[in-house]
């Protein structure tokens, strides 16, 4: 692996802060990483941020089909032109393209397998890259991602953690989560301010019971944890959810079996799914009714 340091000066460009670059310069640690996501020749791995290719080129060595994804343009190009040079230009395809853009649908129909995810989030773009991956389920078979510490605890946390939020609750929703590695700033150029984590995602191939419609789940987790330091009975009755009443409220926590003194954060993704199932249930409109309403 060229160094991150000498390949940035013979491109004659610094790190860029406003898309959060920061390149791995341990080798061995990118191979860790990259064995992590256990890649194979009929796998396709989606490769997001692929900077100066510390991933990639562990990646392309397994035989899977890699889409690298780098959004600036001159890293794009030196990921092509050393893809010639190597020789693996015919299993790697570097896009020069947003990963919030890139269409997952499209490469699943393409390749016609699920995919891979794996890459280093900017933290800046870190939550919107995690809601877009479990809006792409369907598409995705598992992600190994390094995150900025605090993104990985809020992902990884449970019930009754002052971490356990949002994204914790619609990952397990979506996955089985584990934590990896933990990665020192250090291993980086140039060296962020906090320690990194690298997680594992494994999206079910089947959903949870009770069955509930995933935009539904979200409209009421994000409802429930904007007042999170309300009770569960307040918090609902101050959210922007539509036709809710104290009654309504009381009676729809009772059918879900969970306390209404409860504080968000306490609740557990099984108590979630119930929670939401008797909203809409309670309603006496299905869950695409409450949504347009």
């Amino acid at each position: 692996m060229i160094s991150p340091r000498k390949a940035l000066k013979i491109l004659g460009i610094r790190p860029a802060k406003s898309l959060g670059q920061h390149f791995l310069i341990h080798q061995g640690t990118a191979e860790k990483i990259a064995a992590a996501i256990n890649p194979t020749p009929e796998d396709v791995v989606v490769e997001i941020g692929a900077g100066l290719g510390a991933l990639t080129w562990p990646l392309s060595r397994s035989g899977a089909r890699v889409v690298a994804v780098e959004i600036d343009p001159e890293l794009a190009g030196f990921l092509r032109q050393e893809l010639l040079e190597r020789g693996s230009e015919k299993l790697v395809s570097v896009e020069c393209t947003d990963i919030l853009q890139l269409d997952f649908a499209y490469l699943y129909g393409r390749f016609r397998r699920k995919l891979k995810i794996i890459g280093n989030l900017p933290y800046n773009i870190s939550s919107p890259v995690l809601f877009k991956l479990m809006k792409g389920t369907q598409f995705i078979q598992e992600a190994v991602l390094m995150l900025q510490a605090e993104v990985a605890e809020r992902v990884l946390a449970g019930p009754g953690s002052k971490d356990h939020g949002i994204l914790s609750v619609l990952a397990a929703f979506h996955c089985e989560r584990k934590r990896l590695m933990r990665v020192k700033p250090t291993q980086f150029h140039p060296p962020p301010k906090v320690d990194s984590q690298v997680i594992s995602l494994s999206f079910r191939a089947s959903p949870l019971e009770p069955t509930v419609d995933y935009v539904w789940l979200l409209q009421v987790v994000k409802a429930v944890f904007a007042h999170r330091r309300k009770t569960l009975k307040n918090s609902l009755l101050a959210s922007s959810l539509p036709g809710l009443d104290q009654d309504f409220v009381v009676t729809a926590l009772a059918q879900a079996e969970v306390e209404i003194n409860r504080r968000p954060e306490s609740l557990a993704l099984e108590e979630f799914l119930r929670l939401a199932e008797a909203l809409a249930r309670v309603s006496g409109k299905s869950v695409d009714a409450q949504m347009q309403s």
